[in-house]
């Protein structure tokens, strides 16, 4: 049976790699073209529910591949070719779904259904986007506090170009124009929010943070970015930043943590709040907890991300878990594991960070725990 046409690899999408038009026929099987300007390679693979696995072939170059649904609109993947040892991300949109440079600034529009948008703004946290497709045309309207305003954007042939115009209330209409945002090939984030740990003038400087980024600023492909946060709100606000980011990207959450959440001056910041916000961070790779107790009792929550999370079960000991997430992040970053193979790995290389009592050993079990 045919998928519905709502979420169904079948149609015309825009990917990292150029066009794509896919068909689906019976049995699952979806073959199509693929490639920019008059380039047409050819993929054939099979569909099942939503999970797409591929062979794609180019003149030079062939392999295997997995795209995965996420919604009409989206799907993020992988391919890998033949000789390479390392994966390589593979993402698509259709319609107006994606990232895109406007004269307004960084816009997400999400596209749930064929019909319908939604989207935040970067210039503005509060800011909400709301839409109606017709056809390759989109109407849409911003709230944002004190500013509002609607626009009107045609998607050019290509799928990577907006053109059209901007209103506000007493001002004469201006053009508004967008570029898709494509990452940027072989490029992946590294972005560490962190609490401040410090809570009196004669405590010592110290952040995780710091440390991760010397460690990681030999590898030249990826982008360490470290940010404080003292509330919910600036918490949140760094994660939703995540959102107008368009390469892959591992978060770290560092910072005291609770089973229900992580706790900053006293107050808890609740994990469905800080998950929720993420929910169309399309690049996420990997949201880690370096912060006690968060895996104790959420594991309905964790395992409900639209992305891999991982953290500890206990009160975890500081140089633990900073040693064991300088071998987890390295297994991801620069070895090039999938979080799931390197959590995998994690525990049998680092020992004391699962739950296995060592005898002699000064250091209890982490704890560690991964969500796929």
């Amino acid at each position: 049976m045919l998928l519905d046409s709502a979420m169904s690899f079948a149609g015309k999408w825009s990917t990292s790699f150029g066009p794509m038009v896919l068909t689906e026929e019976r049995g699952g099987r979806v073959r199509g073209t693929y490639g920019r300007d008059v380039a047409e390679h050819p993929i054939d693979g099979t569909a099942t529910g939503d999970e797409y696995r591929f062979n794609y072939t180019e003149p030079q170059e062939r392999g295997i591949g997995r795209f995965k649904l996420k919604r009409y609109g989206h799907f993020s993947g992988d391919y890998l070719a033949e000789g390479n040892y390392r994966a390589l991300p593979w993402q698509g949109w259709r319609g107006h779904d994606g990232l895109w440079d406007t004269h307004l600034g960084r816009l997400r529009f999400v596209q749930e259904t064929p019909g319908r948008v939604t989207g935040f703004a970067e210039y503005d946290a509060a800011a909400r986007i709301e839409g109606e497709v017709d056809g390759a045309r989109l109407t849409f309207k911003v709230e944002a506090g004190n500013f509002s305003g609607r626009g009107v954007l045609d998607l050019d042939p290509t799928g990577y170009a907006l053109t059209g115009e901007w209103f506000e209330p007493q001002q004469p209409p201006r053009p508004l124009s967008g570029q898709r945002i494509l990452p940027r090939p072989g490029l992946t984030w590294l972005v560490v929010a962190e609490a401040y740990w410090q809570r009196a003038l004669d405590d010592n400087e110290f952040a995780f943070g710091d440390m991760l980024r010397e460690l990681f600023a030999r590898l030249p492909r990826v982008q360490v970015r470290h940010r404080y946060y003292h509330d919910e709100t600036s918490l949140l606000h760094w994660c939703r930043q995540l959102l107008f980011l368009p390469e892959p990207a591992v978060l770290m959450l560092a910072g005291h943590g609770e089973p229900n959440g992580l706790t900053v001056n006293g107050k808890i910041i609740p994990l469905g709040r800080i998950l929720e916000s993420l929910k169309f961070a399309d690049g996420i790779m990997l949201v880690h907890f370096s912060s006690c107790l968060v895996g104790q009792d959420s594991e309905r929550a964790l395992i409900a991300a639209p992305f891999p999370v991982s953290g500890y079960k206990t009160s975890v000991d500081w140089a633990m878990s900073a040693f064991t997430e300088f071998i987890y992040l390295d297994m991801i970053l620069e070895k090039g594991l999938a979080p799931a193979a390197a959590a995998k790995q994690l525990v049998s290389l680092v020992r004391f960070a699962g739950n296995e009592e060592i005898e002699g050993s000064p250091y209890r079990p982490a704890g560690f725990c991964f969500f796929g």
